[in-house]
């Protein structure tokens, strides 16, 4: 169960496992591997290393507070009499495992992207294995959604045989310390377990000790908690995949009386029933359920025996002579993100294409026919064919909006504000069948994204009737206990007149006839609100929740829209207290840069919103805009209250203005390599044509596998233009240029070998049918390719995919065109080009020198956060060709010199003296021996001669004191004492 992205030595898998991941190299070498987005700052310390989480603990630096989950798992009813296909058992499960989940969710906070990973079918699944590694800890988002549907969360650990040494240590009483860590570290942060994936071979001695440590967690575990092993190592420590639980491998599942784990997931390389007869008969010798084998099916389209839509009949093998009233063992579902960047679709590249992707998970679960209702009788039948949903709906109040937690608008009570986003904690209870419809009316539903009255869409209905024909959609399976004082409120949208719909509503004592309440006429087509008394069906069980559309007369262009519904004691809806939240478009701008606010308040009725020193400095609207004129660091304030109470929420210290042109100096930055990056944010450079192009000053090059150091562009599968260093396969002082033309990832790579420590200017084009790489302005190779590049994504210098690919150098005038500049064109503006050129999209100059921005001189916006860079980051070391000679205008033409006034210096005792900076900004930097920065002013000289007291107390030893001006620099010695 390797991720795709790592690149391993075949010696370690067998034969067969050697040619599948033969397979999966070059898939990745094509670009059809993940997406290979970075996880947002605030997510870090979701994936540890073995080191790492044997010295966490719960206040420690890598402790992530705000990733804690507070939503407990809810409970699910399991009823048959109220299923599609009561021919159906509860007895078995389904893990649902996507490749790679630090990559697909792998953030705590709303994205500014609408097309991200998403998932709306908890109800067919049991268990999320959130597989990633070493140590992959789950993200509260996907554990707070999972958990309000019933589904189990647990994480992974995905270990080396250097990383089983490492989690293998003892203490001086014998025990493991990773086994408390890892029960520690899912009770902190609320999931459920873990997933195993040991696929190196270690000697038999360390297998026996990685056993023990499974037993010792058993033995720690809390009750819930869930520990999964899957089948690669074998007890003696060799890989050998087995294909099934069997003799060789159950001491990893149970030994004798002790349970090892919990469940087996098993490898993929199994057709027909022998394997999976094997698995259920050892699991039945062991007394073990057979319902704790995951019998592994790889979906992924190109790979193994269950590719998902090219081999359609292996999942009858789960069950006996095909009778889905007896499954054999559970379902073991690998790569399920293939609905996401599978070929099926081109959501992960193109926003656009939105409803292809929710037509694939429908797809996965309701058959090639998308009808959940009715058996394909040929093709992929669905899993909503094999497997019952199950229901949380079973107390109220109950509530929906119908969110699936992402979109291109957010609205709130119906006041929608165009954004693109996702963030999976905002997704509701989903409806249990995507989709249920019977009925002859030509009618269809599905996710509006284009309507919401709360978060990111509505549901639609949408068709025609003919005046004898009807729709009835079944939208939610329940088990709630109707008494006299319940009522069902629904919020909906339908052209002015009568809305031709009624609520159906089915009952335990009646599945087949639904009771049925008219929505009626409505005014406008505005958002309407419809409440109606359930008792007269008072006694009575609620099993199923619907609407139907029907029409005693022809209606040519039906639809309806739900915003929400709700069911719940009293005759009117329950009015809970109102929960603050609220996001910015931005938190870091330039003065006079106006600011979205989105507010995603829930069940507020009245908003008051506080800007000290912004304009506006109070408003009362759902969303608004403010902008501030002075540069410094800003609080906003919402406060809101409906008739049940009052809430209020201030973000200090929120909002960061810099104002444009703070540095006026020539200064590049520097990028460690490990931690330092900036974020531009999203720019979208999809289309015939583009061009990237900047300084870069490499220090050191990557020397381990996969060899990359990332200079600048987008990376996110189906969706880059990148520049960077090497490739596996590449030498690492060599350029790529990566770009995703016609759903293809193209590599483009250079003849020319840069050295460290040496200033390049290096452009990358694309004109529609050709590739090209420059080097100091001259053509270095060229890759012929047509077809639009699709490229909109999270821009960022110095980093892309993760922390092992980061630049060590450093970076100076970035810039990112929407046309292919010419060779004349590089030429001549390396150094410099207008902030208003023809097609220019992003330009950071990085002559700010200070602070913790890169500004966007185009005017489109896209700053620049520095993220875990310091000033001594911003360096006066720029290309040579760049630097600023020129006096400016009003200015002294002095030598620019520095002196110290009493040298060597006691204590502060002593003055600086600066010469020929008069009108000048200046830096006064302290330099270490090894040229790190260790102490800094900021000065304003007003005289051709000016002392400022020793800023400065720095240890005993020899120093560099240096000034910096937009037009030059002067340095000295100072010796502290």
């Amino acid at each position: 169960m390797k991720q795709r992205y790592l690149f391993l030595p075949f010696l370690t898998f067998s034969a067969v496992r050697s040619r599948v991941w033969l397979s999966l190299i070059l898939l990745t070498s094509l670009g059809i591997s993940r997406a290979a987005a970075q996880m947002e700052p605030a997510a870090q310390y979701t994936k540890l290393t073995p080191t790492q989480l044997l010295a966490w603990t719960p206040t420690g630096p890598t402790a992530v507070p705000d990733n804690v989950s507070r939503v407990p798992l809810a409970s699910r009813q399991n009823s048959l009499a109220s299923q599609l296909n009561p021919a159906q058992s509860f007895s078995h499960r389904i893990n649902y495992v996507p490749d790679g989940m630090a990559t697909w969710g792998g953030y705590l906070n709303e994205q500014n992207r609408f097309n991200l990973f998403n998932f709306t079918h908890w109800q067919y699944i049991d268990v999320l294995t959130w597989f990633d590694g070493p140590v992959a800890i789950p993200t509260r988002p996907w554990v707070e959604t999972a958990h309000r549907n019933g589904v189990k969360v647990i994480g992974s650990v995905f270990t080396s045989a250097a990383d089983v040494n490492v989690l293998i240590q003892k203490d001086a009483l014998g025990n493991y310390p990773a086994a408390r860590k890892l029960v520690d570290v899912a009770a902190y942060y609320g999931f459920d377990g873990w997933f195993f994936n040991q696929e190196s071979s270690v000697p038999a001695a360390t297998a026996t000790e990685f056993r023990n440590l499974l037993k010792q967690l058993q033995q720690l575990r809390p009750a819930g908690m869930e520990i999964h092993w899957y089948d690669a190592m074998l007890p003696g420590g060799n890989i050998s995949y087995q294909n099934a639980l069997n003799a060789n491998n159950q001491l990893l599942f149970q030994e004798g009386p002790t349970r090892v784990s919990d469940a087996m997931f098993t490898n993929y390389f199994w057709s027909g029933a022998t394997n999976i007869n094997t698995s259920v008969a050892t699991a039945n010798a062991l007394g073990r359920s057979p319902f704790d084998v995951y019998m592994g099916a790889d979906l992924w389209p190109t790979r193994s025996n269950q590719s998902m839509f090219a081999r359609t009949t292996w999942a009858d093998n789960y069950f006996v002579g095909g009778d889905l009233t007896q499954p054999r063992l559970s379902f073991g579902l690998f790569a399920t993100n293939l609905t996401y960047n599978g070929g099926f679709n081109s959501f992960s590249s193109n926003a656009a294409d939105y409803a292809s992707f929710y037509r694939t998970e429908q797809r996965l679960f309701a058959g090639d026919d998308f009808d959940v209702t009715i058996p394909d009788a040929t093709g992929w039948k669905g899993f909503g064919h094999y497997v019952p949903v199950r229901s949380v709906i079973h107390t109220l109040p109950f509530d929906t909006y119908f969110s699936v937690g992402q979109g291109k608008v957010f609205a709130n009570n119906g006041v929608q504000l165009v954004k693109n986003w996702t963030d999976m904690a905002k997704q509701s209870l989903l409806p249990s069948w995507q989709w249920a419809k019977t009925g002859a009316a030509p009618v269809t539903v599905g996710f509006d994204f284009d309507e919401a009255y709360y978060a990111g869409n509505s549901l639609k209905l949408a068709g025609s009737l003919s005046g004898t024909n009807s729709a009835t959609v079944k939208l939610y399976q329940s088990r709630l206990p109707i008494t006299a004082q319940t009522s069902c409120e629904l919020i909906f949208k339908a052209a002015a007149g009568a809305t031709n719909t009624r609520l159906a509503l089915y009952f335990a004592d009646n599945l087949a006839t639904p009771e049925l309440l008219d929505l009626g006429a409505v005014p406008s087509s505005q958002w309407e609100v419809r409440t109606f008394s359930l008792a007269p069906y008072a006694g009575r069980e609620l099993a199923v929740i619907g609407v139907q559309a029907a029409s005693a007369t022809p209606v040519a262009n039906y639809q309806l829209n739900l915003g929400r519904l709700r069911l719940f004691n009293g005759s009117s809806a329950p009015t809970a207290a109102p929960v603050v939240s609220f996001t910015a478009s931005a938190t870091t701008v330039t003065t006079n840069q106006p600011i979205q606010l989105t507010n995603s308040t829930t069940n507020g009725t009245a908003y008051r919103w506080t800007f000290v020193g912004g304009t506006p400095a109070s408003s009362t609207a759902v969303h608004p805009v403010v902008s501030y004129a002075a540069a410094g660091t800003y609080a906003i304030k919402l406060w809101t209250s409906n008739a049940a109470g009052r809430d209020s929420l201030t973000r200090t210290s929120y909002i960061t203005v810099v104002a444009p042109g703070s540095g006026s100096g020539n200064s590049a930055l520097l990028y460690d390599g490990a931690t330092k990056y900036v974020d531009a944010g999203p720019i979208n450079l999809s289309g015939p044509a583009l061009s990237m192009e900047c300084w870069l000053k490499p220090a050191a090059f990557k020397t381990v596998s996969p060899f990359i150091s990332s200079v600048m562009g987008i990376e996110d599968s189906n969706n880059t233009a990148l520049i960077r260093l090497g490739d596996a396969g590449l030498a690492a002082n060599r350029l790529q240029f990566v770009l995703t033309i016609g759903g293809m990832g193209r590599k483009l790579n250079s003849a020319t070998s840069l050295s460290a420590n040496t200033w390049y200017h290096v452009a990358a084009t694309y004109d529609g049918s050709a590739m090209k790489l420059y080097v100091n302005g001259q053509l270095d190779a060229t890759l012929s390719v047509s077809g639009n590049a699709a490229a909109s994504g999270v821009f960022t210098f110095g980093r892309n995919y993760d922390g092992n690919r980061m630049l060590s150098g450093s970076l100076d005038e970035l810039r990112v065109w929407t046309r292919a500049l010419t060779t004349a064109e590089i030429q001549a503006n390396a150094c410099a080009v207008s902030a208003t050129a023809p097609g220019l999209e992003g330009y950071w100059p990085c002559n700010e020198g200070t602070g913790t921005v890169a500004l966007d001189v185009s005017g489109h916006g896209h700053l620049g956060t520095l993220l875990s860079m310091v000033p001594a980051d911003w360096s006066t070391d720029v290309p040579a060709q760049c630097r600023l000679t020129a006096v400016g205008p009003g200015r002294t033409t002095a030598v620019l010199q520095v002196r110290v006034l009493g040298n060597p210096v006691q204590g502060r005792q002593a003055e600086v003296e600066v010469e020929g900076a008069q009108g000048q900004p200046v830096r006064l930097q302290l330099l270490s021996p090894v040229g790190r920065v260790v102490g800094e002013v900021q000065l304003q000289p007003s005289a051709a001669r000016q002392r400022y007291p020793l800023p400065f107390a720095p240890a005993p030893g020899l120093y560099l004191l240096r000034v910096l001006t937009p037009t030059g620099s002067a340095s000295t010695r100072l010796l502290q004492h």
